[in-house]
């Protein structure tokens, strides 16, 4: 692979997503600032949903083994799901086309702005 700005014959992660035309860079821009977006979306719930939950885990309610296994298999599934889609993202990323690169960082500032959260993960993209 090699750094390249140019759009034509770019292809996006998979063999179907073949950017040929300049309205289809165009709708592939977009699609890629809203997926990023959307990323940082799904963080934001998912983290709203763990701290809602985060009694179950620090014994302040009323939990039995059941309920925590339950809690730990939907967070495991959440972070499961967050982490396939961020390595999707560095897949885009690594066409290493310098518009699909400003899409990727334009979506995840967008994102952040709109649902940017001070919580920490454990690994930082994710």
């Amino acid at each position: 692979m090699i750094f390249t700005w140019d759009w034509k014959n770019t292809c996006v992660v998979f063999r179907w997503w073949h950017i040929r035309t300049f309205s289809h860079f165009v709708v592939s821009f977009i699609a890629i600032v809203l997926l990023t977006a959307l990323y940082e979306y799904l963080k934001h719930v998912f983290v709203h949903w763990e701290t809602s939950n985060s009694g179950i885990m620090t014994g302040t309610t009323n939990t039995n083994s059941a309920t925590v296994n339950r809690f730990k298999a939907k967070r495991a599934v959440g972070y499961g799901f967050q982490v396939a889609f961020s390595f999707w993202l560095m897949l885009v990323f690594m066409t290493y086309n310098g518009w699909l690169m400003i899409a990727v960082a334009v979506g995840a500032a967008v994102g952040n702005y709109l649902w940017g959260t001070t919580v920490n993960r454990s690994l930082s993209c994710h």
